[in-house]
């Protein structure tokens, strides 16, 4: 029998409703606690693609009341995870709390806040200062644990850097992103896109874009060419060095490679076309980073491509950014950085080093040196970056280049013209930042 007007299915529904907010009623709300201490280590955790093995939490129940737990990190997840989030909720809702409760325990095992008991460190506790852990009462659903492993290995940056994700229970009900700040995820509203078909991923970007990145690795083995860059043009001779970081599919590794080339002739200027066919004369090689190749044809662009096969046979095929052969443009040769190595920073300032040559009876009309920035990968390389434009200056050699910060990676492209119309661009190799 309808009630005030309420169908059976819509009481079901209204019931229902109420049980999820009375759930999460309770729930803590996660917040970034203040700075870091960046001096100080305590797990002193240091990738940002590969989770954490343990974490060390600060125990506020159960035996160990008031002592430093090194808890499994996995195992960390899955107990705050059932504390944390409905075990009712959809799979794409408990995939975004898998990744909030991932996201906030990894940050802090990187970036000790200086807590101490009993003389032992810990990273957080196990209470609403941080998350909730209580092994002793909590399990986990069979829905959240598969939550958390279709997740594991994926990891968010914001702005190039580690995203330690806060989360709040929000307002119930609450349209989809409704309370979005960028620096929270709010549960209740994020229901609702879930509700509405959205996939994790989706919903991380409504939360906390503008600048974020999901990182996940790559299902079958990749290469990221440094030089020629991937999707860029570089002006060289009749020669070039070919540069690339192999990146194998998670558990395996590169059994072989066999790297060629590809040619092409340009369209006013430019090496974006679409007709490439092998380089005459043909060449190969299966030799690893990095090649250098003699002999290119004047007034012709050329291509690297490696083919990759992995321990379980898997084989792939990347392309380089392209190569314009212009001997008669100007010439912009790095000598600082390094070339062909990558120079890890001591500092925060950086001083570029480059030499220019022109052809006979022209002089130079522009220059410009392009600072580009992207998030290490993992801590201690810049394979597989993502690079973005910083700033621009038009100064000679050499260039200071200030502000360089930690778990950042920085390359120089420099282009220059001349007053023939011969213009050239030239990628610097890489400068690494220290570890946070």
């Amino acid at each position: 029998m309808p009630v005030y007007g309420l169908s059976l299915p819509e009481m079901r529904l209204l019931l229902a409703a109420a049980l999820a907010l009375t759930t999460l009623m309770g729930l803590p709300t996660v917040t970034p606690p203040p700075a870091a201490r960046a001096a100080a280590v305590c797990t002193g955790w240091n990738s940002t693609r590969v989770p954490p093995s343990t974490i060390r939490v600060l125990r506020s129940s159960g035996t160990s009341k008031g002592y430093v737990q090194a808890v499994d990190f996995k195992t960390y997840v899955q107990i705050v995870l059932a504390a944390e989030w409905p075990p009712s909720w959809p799979t794409a809702a408990l995939q975004t709390g898998a990744i909030a409760v991932k996201q906030y325990g990894w940050y802090y095992t990187m970036h000790w806040r200086g807590g101490t008991a009993h003389s032992s460190c810990y990273d957080v506790a196990d209470n609403t200062s941080d998350q909730i852990y209580q092994p002793e009462s909590r399990t986990p659903s069979a829905g959240q644990l598969a939550a958390i492993e279709a997740t594991w290995t994926t990891s968010v940056t914001k702005n190039g850097a580690f995203l330690m994700m806060g989360y709040r229970s929000g307002v119930y009900p609450s349209a989809c992103g409704a309370d979005a700040d960028g620096y929270h995820l709010y549960q209740h509203s994020s229901l609702t896109c879930a509700n509405n078909g959205m996939t994790f991923d989706q919903i991380l970007h409504v939360y906390f874009d503008p600048g974020i990145a999901l990182w996940a690795p790559p299902a079958m083995p990749s290469a990221i060419f440094l030089s020629p860059p991937n999707q860029e043009q570089v002006t060289v001779g009749t020669s070039a060095t070919v540069v690339w970081a192999e990146q194998p599919a998670a558990g395996t590794t590169i059994s072989s490679r066999l790297v060629s080339l590809l040619m092409a002739l340009p369209f006013n200027g430019s090496c974006a076309v679409d007709r490439w066919v092998p380089a005459s004369p043909a060449w190969q090689s299966t030799a690893a980073s990095p090649q250098t190749v003699t002999g290119l044809h004047s007034g012709y662009c050329y291509r690297a491509v490696v083919a990759l096969t992995d321990s379980t046979t898997a084989t792939t095929e990347w392309q380089s950014g392209t190569m314009l052969v212009d001997p008669a443009a100007p010439t912009g040769t790095f000598t600082t950085p390094i070339p062909g190595v990558v120079t890890a920073l001591s500092g925060t300032t950086a001083t570029i080093r480059w030499t220019e040559t022109l052809a006979s009876g022209t002089h130079l009309i522009s220059r410009s040196l392009v600072t580009e920035r992207a998030a290490q990968a993992a801590a201690g390389t810049c394979a597989g970056a993502l690079w973005a434009t910083v700033t621009s200056v038009n100064s000679p050699s050499p260039v200071s280049s200030v502000g360089l910060g930690k778990l950042f990676c920085y390359r120089y492209r420099l282009v220059l013209t001349d007053s023939a119309g011969h213009k050239s661009t030239t990628v610097s190799a890489v400068l690494m930042g220290p570890a946070a």
